[in-house]
């Protein structure tokens, strides 16, 4: 049984590997590639399944998937940009708790408390409201 699992986990890092490759040439990101392999994958009859469990989802799938962008980063534009990027993000989760508990306390009716610590939530890590 582990042999098999062992096969299988070389095979799903094969294609990894195949998709890096490929991306790289076609200049796309590696998770829209890693996408569309998955997909691809799921239409095979035979499958690869594997039993995933929150540990390995979140430990060995999700940080490349989600780091990837900051992996491949230009560093002198970073830093050359980092005072904007500070102020930035200090002044947008400040104005975005704002709203967001200001909202929540006069349209839902909300305490100014809990009104502000849901914004505080929200804003902290909801980078798409900031």
């Amino acid at each position: 049984m582990t042999e098999h699992l062992i096969a299988r986990l070389g095979f799903i890092l094969l294609i990894a590997s195949l998709v890096a490759i490929a991306t790289q040439r076609a200049r796309l990101p590696y998770s829209v590639g890693l996408v569309a392999a998955g997909i691809g994958l799921s239409f095979l009859p035979s499958g690869v399944v594997l039993p995933l469990t929150p540990g390995l989802v979140f430990t060995v799938f999700l940080p490349p998937l989600v780091f990837e962008a900051a992996l491949h980063m230009r560093w002198r534009p970073f830093w050359r940009d980092m005072p904007l990027i500070l102020m930035l993000a200090f002044a947008g989760v400040v104005i975005a708790a704002g709203v967001v508990a200001a909202g929540m306390h006069l349209l839902a009716g909300w305490p100014w408390i809990s009104a502000a610590l849901f914004g505080t939530l929200i804003a902290a890590t909801d980078p798409v409201s900031v």
